[in-house]
Parts: structure tokens; sequence; C-alpha cells
């Protein structure tokens, strides 16, 4: 080949390469700029959505409403405007070549929204009007108003059928659990599936180091920065998750962020400065006298846990671009110190996202987001050797525990002096993530689509943990002092490409047409190193005497093929039929491939008429979707083996699990019912769905006989329904131009029942107190109970007044026959019973917003949760004999002859009855409370057009509740099923406090600027 064929070859390639763009380039277009504004208030509208009619060309409006459109071709255009909570309209303007054409718009109130759109669970875009399921939208505005750290904290009271938690006050999140219509699965946790931008993230929360064993400071959604988003998109149910096939039985939470507005670069600062607080004391034994009626002094070291804690958070974004390229940039920096002494969180994020238009039908998307986390943390819950509120309720209060001469003394029986935690004992975390997508969108025809995406999500994770020698009471390695160093590398990186096309067999009859493919892998490394016997100097793992070592490679692989058609009949009847196969590594080679269907209906009966009845839709769906099992039990089909060596030389043992060669996912039918109503000129609209869930081959892990060389076998044990209704109400109550006053209303019932076992019912939280049992909810609590008189219901006591502990003979007598006898019947024959069920009956929430004038904007929402109950564990480890420090053991010091004395022993005997510890969980919680004022004087927007927004927000301000701990909110497990020194733990574990980290009291004040 001569050099003159390659050379013009080359030159070939680059005017094939160059030719869209000089083409784009030389279009005749034009601009189109306006202004919309809220049509009754008349103040300008930001977050509306503004595209040209038939093409890719939009723009977001600014904080005051503003918007413009570059690259307009010429012509007669469309433009559609659209909100959520408003009215959308369509707007004709005729664009001319070189100029600039102006478009105002005045969107009403509406509070039904059926054109809507949509990506989650429909494959590609789609109006809210043609899908059969109910698919909850929460925008930038709620997102941004609600002033929270983390993305799931900013959804909390906001979607029906999501119970939102925050398990504990850690800063930096509170590590909170997203729970999607009750309990679905036992082991693969219960958060839903998260995508961001295309992305599929994992959202972990487990530990590298015993911070709790089971208990989770944080989840890694708290690497996102709630600034960031442009709206989330949640599914609840099987029905409408079938597409993401077995990975989606807890539903999928898909979150996009801001993509920027065609412009010249506009600037946003946002200055956050806020305080922290518990926002109350727990009580404790402060009785001046002990036992024996001496005087002691008792000392409250509350005050020296705890503090009122800064925080500052500074988010700094730009956007921009032509009819070419858009572009949006931001970067933020946060430092949040928690009310415990020694712990915080600071997170430093940039993020770039870019829109390209590389040709007429060629757009591509990049996004990228790098986030660095470090957080200083101390152990609490399940860690009693050196947590800190361990170390708090089982010591006594009358130990001094101030150092003398720089020694701090240690307590008398268990655990660590907490002043000498908070000193000396260090639990940093380090966290670099990536998170970023390419996606190529590639339209040949108006009716036909080509989508890939390929994204990543990259974490490396470092945990620390320091504790000095002789920190810890006893004689065990600990008490030696310790040095881990532990480093995980997780990569999540998936690849999705889609078709789509559109064609009309006949007239009112229009049809689409999708099929894609997705794969997914993702590989987590973790190596550790940890010592014993500290040097008196030095804190890392070399200063140690005592080594050892450990390390894993985990890898899971999903490759999935979906394929969808839909039908639409005069715009208003839209059926829709979808099948996606999945194949997991997880699964065994012979189960390897399963099918999700689903199927739905949605009819538009009333479409925007005037009157009483403006809009009305009918949808139902059914639909099934699966659930894969986690790290933990990647490779539950095979027989693995422990490193057993001995006398210097390797072995290796089989793992006490036997390996499951039909392993398959769990499964999940859900059908679902609704509709949606708009009322009295859209100022009312109800959303109102019924589910109903069946989850079969429930997977866990059935016992065997030890002769088999194992003890137990990862398998189906079981079904389990949750069904439910979600209620959404909203009304726009005054709507004029001086006043405007909106409410939003959801309430949620969901009844959970495991159907059937394969096995007998079981602990499903090892040491505690709850099962699993067939005709009960998951995780009922399960234990003893305080005997009664079968006849009266009277409680039955010993000669001393105490009560009679229903799984001790001892109490109860040796034989049935004493027992029924001393019970007048048969009420008691049970050694131990349900107490009570974790599981809340409902929950809602109820939200108000004013706007007063066009400057001053208030909200406040109200949320709770109904009927559930708690194990006040922590109150139990009080009255514990090595602590006795609880504010009922006060009542036992009381001398003789005061009516209030409890008899010797009591609080002693009530360790043994579970059913004691039981509280009603039930609590309304002011959750969010804001006041924001515009400044936008003269002189103001001489230097910032917009003006500026101050706010005032609180969160957690109060709560309403009967619940004698910290907070009804906090739970010990979290989102985790299974961890680190976990010895059995499920999804279903909730409703324990113990030794939780309190829940604060925050204050918030920002300050928005935008040039």
């Amino acid at each position: 080949m001569t050099p003159s064929i390659v050379r013009r070859g080359a030159l070939i390639l680059v005017l094939a390469i160059v030719s869209p763009f000089l083409l784009s380039a030389q279009a005749v277009t034009g601009t189109v700029s306006g202004h919309v504004t809220d049509a009754s208030a008349g103040r300008g509208l930001p977050d509306v959505q503004i595209i040209v009619t038939g093409t890719r060309i939009g723009a977001v409006t600014g904080p005051n409403g503003e918007y413009t459109l570059n690259g307009v071709p010429i012509g007669q255009r469309t433009l559609t405007i659209r909100r959520i909570g408003y009215q959308p309209t369509a707007q004709a303007v005729t664009v001319l070549a070189g100029s600039t054409v102006t478009a105002d718009a005045a969107l009403r109130v509406s509070a039904v929204n059926l054109n809507e759109v949509v990506v989650t669970g429909t494959g590609i875009a789609t109006e809210k009007r043609k899908v059969g399921t109910n698919i909850a939208t929460v925008d930038s505005a709620l997102i941004s108003r609600a002033q929270a750290t983390t993305v799931d904290q900013a959804m909390q009271g906001k979607i029906p059928g999501a119970q939102i938690t925050q398990n504990s006050g850690s800063p930096g999140g509170g590590g909170i659990s997203v729970r999607l219509r009750g309990v679905n699965s036992f082991i693969s946790g219960s958060d839903p599936l998260y995508i961001v931008d295309g992305v599929i993230v994992d959202n972990e929360s487990g530990q590298l180091a015993d911070l709790g064993v089971r208990s989770n400071p944080q989840n890694r959604l708290a690497d996102l920065n709630p600034d960031d988003i442009e709206h989330i998109e949640i599914i609840r149910g099987a029905a409408a998750a079938a597409l993401y096939g077995s990975r989606a039985n807890n539903g999928v939470v898909q979150i996009f962020t801001k993509r920027g507005n065609s412009g010249k670069p506009r600037f946003t600062s946002t200055t956050r400065a806020g305080s922290s607080a518990l926002r109350a004391q727990q009580s404790f034994n402060f009785y001046p006298f002990d036992v024996n009626g001496l005087p002691v002094t008792r000392f409250n070291y509350q005050d020296d846990i705890f503090h009122r804690a800064p925080s500052w958070e500074q988010n700094l974004t730009v956007e921009g671009g032509n009819d070419q390229t858009r572009y949006f940039m931001s970067g933020n920096f946060g430092n949040e110190d928690g009310i415990m002494r020694s712990t915080s969180s600071r997170r430093t994020g940039a993020r770039v996202n870019l829109q390209q238009q590389l040709s007429s039908n060629l757009v591509a998307n990049i996004t990228s987001n790098y986030i660095n986390t470090n957080n200083e943390l101390q152990a609490f819950g399940e860690q009693n050797d050196y947590g800190i509120m361990g170390s708090l309720f089982f010591a006594p209060t009358s130990v001094d525990f101030r150092p003398v001469n720089g020694v701090y003394p240690l307590p008398p029986a268990l655990g660590t002096n907490p002043l000498l935690a908070i000193a000396r004992i260090r639990n940093p975390q380090t966290i670099n993530r990536f998170i970023g997508s390419t996606k190529l969108t590639w339209t040949p025809l108006a009716s036909l689509l080509f989508d890939y995406t390929i994204g990543l999500d990259n974490v490396g994770f470092e945990q620390s943990q320091f504790v000095p020698r002789n920190a810890v009471l006893g004689t065990a390695p600990l008490a030696t002092g310790r040095s881990q160093s532990v480093v995980e590398n997780n990569r999540i990186v998936n690849q999705d490409a889609l078709s789509s096309y559109s064609w009309r067999p006949m007239g009112p009859v229009d049809m689409r047409t999708t099929v894609g493919v997705n794969y997914t892998s993702q590989r987590v490394r973790i190596t550790s190193a940890t010592a014993n016997g500290l040097a008196p100097v030095g804190d890392l793992v070399s200063a140690g005497s005592v080594f050892s070592a450990a390390q894993s490679d985990v890898q899971l692989r999903t490759l999935g093929f979906y394929g969808q058609q839909e039908a639409s009949f005069n715009d208003r009847l839209f059926l829709n039929a979808a099948v996606r196969w999945d194949a997991s590594s997880t699964f065994a080679p012979s189960e390897r491939w399963q099918a999700f269907p689903k199927f739905s209906a949605s009819y538009v009966v009333v479409d925007n008429q005037a009157g009483a009845l403006n809009n009305l839709r009918l949808r139902s769906a059914l639909g099934w979707a699966g659930s894969q099992p986690g790290i933990l039990n990647a490779y539950s089909q095979f027989v693995t083996f422990t490193q057993f060596p001995f006398a210097g030389r390797p072995g290796f043992v089989n793992d006490v699990t036997f390996g499951n060669p039909n392993l398959k996912n769990e499964r999940a039918r859900e059908w679902e019912l609704g509709a949606d109503v708009g009322f009295l000129g859209g100022r009312v609209s109800t959303e109102a769905t019924y589910y109903n869930r069946l989850v079969s081959d429930l997977l866990f892990f059935r016992p065997l006989p030890t002769s088999t060389g194992f003890s137990r076998q990862f398998y189906p044990i079981g079904t389990m329904s949750n069904k439910g209704v979600e209620l959404l109400l909203k009304t726009t109550n005054v709507d004029n131009s001086n006043l405007q006053w909106t409410s939003t209303m959801t309430y949620a019932h969901n009844k959970n029942l495991v159907e059937s076992l394969t096995i007998q019912d079981f602990q499903s939280a090892g040491g505690y107190p709850n099962r699993i049992r067939a005709g009960e909810p998951a995780g009922v609590f399960y234990g003893s109970y305080a005997a009664r008189n079968c006849q009266t219901g009277a409680l039955l006591l010993d000669s001393l007044g105490r009560y009679r502990r229903s799984n001790q003979t001892a109490d109860m007598g040796a034989t049935l026959a004493i027992r029924e006898a001393l019970s007048g019947g048969t009420c008691n024959d049970s050694l131990n019973a349900v107490i009570g069920d974790p599981n809340p009956k409902w929950m809602g929430s109820f939200l108000n917003e004013f706007t007063i004038g066009k400057k001053l904007r208030l909200r406040a929402l109200l949320d709770g949760v109904f009927g559930n109950k708690i194990m006040n564990l922590s109150t139990r480890a009080e009255n514990a004999g090595i602590a006795s420090n609880s504010k009922s053991y006060e009542r036992e010091l009381l001398p003789y002859g005061d009516p209030r004395k409890l008899p010797p022993g009591f609080n002693a005997r009530t360790q043994g009855i579970f059913q004691y510890w039981i509280e009603d969980g039930t609590f309304v919680k002011l959750r969010e409370l804001s006041a924001s004022y515009t400044l936008n004087s003269l002189g103001v927007q001489r230097y910032f057009k917009d003006g500026v927004d101050l706010t005032l927000s609180g969160r957690n301000l109060a709560v309403w509740t009967n619940y004698s701990g910290y907070d009804p909110e906090i739970n010990l497990f979290g989102t985790n099923a299974g961890g680190v020194g976990s010895v059995q733990t499920t999804s279903a574990d909730r409703g324990f406090d113990f030794g939780g980290y309190p829940i604060p009291r925050v204050w918030q004040l920002s300050a928005r600027i935008t040039f």
C-alpha cells in the first residue's frame, strides 16, 4: 500500500468524523428565551423544563424562572414546558435565523400531573400516564428545601410506602436504611437497588473493623451531595421493577444529577453553618445513697460524652453551554462534628457533567463524580469492650472516671472508661470514591433510538483502629492493645444497551418496542492486618507483638436481556408487556437463567377537563422480580474451605456450610392496583395504590445433621407476603398573588406475614429475642414474659412482690401441673411467647409549605411511625447487676416505708423477662422546619441578579413519643444483614435499641447566591 493511498484514506476518515460537526455548525438557527412564572403568585419558577418538541434541545429555568435556548432550528417550533406540581403547557414560537424570540409562560398549580416523564422501570423516557405502576418522584426543589446531609435523609417523609429510618445519629448521615413495602428478603438486606446516572452503585453499610458488631454508623449513599441532584425516581414493587430482574425485589431508586442549562456561565454558591445537640438526656440512677443507705457521690457523664457540635458546608456550582454543549460542574466541602465527642465526618467532592451534541442525531452524556470522605468514629451498639455507649450503660454511676495524674480508671466489671475512649481510642476511615458514566444516544430516525451506557463505581475504603494498651478491662488480648488496618476495594462496572422503535400500525394505535441488554460485574477485595500486644508508644500495626492477617476476593457477575412491548390506543389506554432473562454467577448452573415478566395497563378516563373532576387514571400491573445472594453468600452453591494450619504447615478444612448445587434466586410476585385523581381545577389530587406481594424461595440456612460433616446449607426455606395500601394527597389550600399554601399528606399500611417455613421457626438475630415464625410477621419479638393469672389477667407475684418469669422453674414450678395450678389455667403453659411486633401498623407524613408575598417561604414536615414495638435493651443494660444505674433502680434504694420502694432484687428479676423491656415505639417527629427569605433590593441585585436567599432550618427538632430511650427511631442493626462479627442477622431484625448513637437536633443557617 502506497503512502498516497494511506494519506487519502486518512483524509476520508477525518472528513467522515468531522463532517457532522461542520454540518451542525453551519445549520441555520436562532435563540429562544423567556421567563416562566407561577400563574397565581406571579413569581418566577425555578427548575422548569423547557424542551423544543421533536428535538433534544432543552433547558431548565434558573432561580428566578428565566431560561435561554440556543441553537433552535428556524421556523415554526413548539415548546413543551413542564414542572412537577404544575400543569404542563405547550407554546408555539417562530424562530428566525440569528435572532432571539421571547416566549414567556405562566404555569398553573396542578396537584396531579400525568404528563410527567419518568425513566425508571420503563427502559426509556415515558409519560406517567402510560405506566401501569406507581412511580414516585422527588424533585430538586424538595431535596434542596430539606437541607439534609444525605440524599436518603432528604427523601424522609415524602414517599408513601417508604420506611426511611435514621438508625443512628453518627455524623455524616447516620446509617440510614430504606425499606420499600415491608420486609422482602432475609439475606439481601432491606435497601433497594440504587442507580446514579445509569451507574449501579453499592450502598454498603458493613464494617471493616468492629464499630459495634452489627450497627452501622454510615452507609455509602452519604458520599453523594444532595445539591447535585436533579430528581429521584422510586419504584417500590416487583410489578414496576421487573426490568431489573434478579436484583430488584427490594425496589429501585434511580438518582439523576443536574446537567446544566444553555446560556452564559451561571455560578451558584451555597454556604451553610449549623449546630447539633443532644435532644434529651437519658435517665440514670442519681440517688445519693447506696443499697446500704450510705451516702454516695454519683456522676452524670453525658455532658462529658456529648456536646454541641458545629458543622459547616460550602457548595459552588457553575453551569452553562450552547446549542452543542451543556455542562454542570460543582465542588463541595462539608465538615460535621458529631454530638459524641471525638466523632466527625468530612466530605470533599467534585462533579463534572457534560452533554455534547456530536451530530444532529448523536448525543454524548458524560458524568464524573469524585468524593473523598474522612470519618472519625467511635464504637457503639453491641461493642461493650471499648464502645462509649456500652460503657456508659454498663458502668455504675458511682464510678469516678476522671483521670488521676493522667491515668484513666477502668470500670469495675465490663468495658472501658468512656472518657478514655473519647481521648485515646481512634477509628479513622478514609473513603475515596469515583462514580462515572458515559452514555451515547443515537437517533438515526425520529422513531428509532439506540442507547449505550457504561458506568463505574469504584470505592477505596481504608479503616484503621487503635485501642491503646490497658484501655480495656480484663486479660484478653484486646487489653494488651490493638492496632488494625483494613483496606477494601469495591468496584462495580455495568454496561447497558437498548434500542427502541416507535411505529403506528393504524390510526388510533401507537406501538413502541424496546429491547436491551445489561452486564454487571462486581469485585470486592479486602486485606486486613491486626496486631495485639502493643508497645507503650506507637499506634501502627508494626508496634504490636502478636500479628494476624486476612485477605478475601469476591466476584459477582450478572447478565440480563429484556424486551418490552407497549401499545397505546387513542392516547387513553396503554398496555405494556415485558420480560427479563437474568443469569447470575451466584446461581447454580442448573438454575442460572431466570425469567421475570411483567404486564401493566393504564387507562386515562378523564384528562385535564374543567369542573370538579379534572383527571382520573386507573392502573394495574403484575410483575415478578428477584433477590440475589449478597457478598457474604456469593459462593453458597459451592463447598468452601477454610485455612487450618497445623504445626507451622498449611492445611484446610471444609466450611460448616454445605454448598447448594441447585441454588437460585428468591422470587417475588406482585400485583398492584391503583388510581390517580385530580379535583377542583387541579387544586386537589390523590394517588391510591393497593399491592399484594408474595416472595417465594426465601433463602436462609437450613440445619443439617452434624454427621454430614456440615451444620447448615443455604437453601429456600419458605414464603412471605406483604399486602398494603399507599395514599398520597396533595392540596392547594390558598393560591393568590400574596399567599400560597400547599399541603402534602402520605399514608402507608403494610401487613407482613411469614406464610410458610420448611424448617422450624428460628431466632433471626443471633443472641436476641426475635423470631421468624410461620403465621407471624417477620422478626417478631419472641421470648420470656411475666406470668399472669389466667382468669383475671393480673400479674403473678412472688412472696416479695416480684414478677414471676415464664421460663424459670423457680418461679413457675417444675411441672406443667404446678404451672397451671399457679396460673389458674393454661395461659402460661409456654415458656416463651410472641411478645411484640417491631413492624409498624402504619406510617404517615404531613408537609405544609407557605409562600408569603414573593420573598418569604415557610415549610414544616411532620412524619410518624405508628403501632410498632421497641425492645429497650439500653435500659436493660442499665438495670443489670454490674451497673444498677437505671432510674427504676433508684426505687430499690428508697428506705422501707416509702410507698414507691421496690422489693430487693426486683430489677435483677426483670433481666430475665424480655417482655418487660418492650415499649411502644410510636412517634411523631418534627422532621423539617424552615423559613427562607429572598433579599432582592436594588442594592443587592446590583451584585447578585437573583438576590440572596437566606434560610433558617431545623431537623429532628421535636419528638412526640412515650418511648423512654434517647430516640424511638434508633435501630441497632441498621441496614445490615450479616456483618463483621455477626453470628446471624437478617434484614427482618428491627426494633432493638442497644447502645445506639443518639439522633441529634440540628439547626442550620444557609445563604444562597447566584451570579
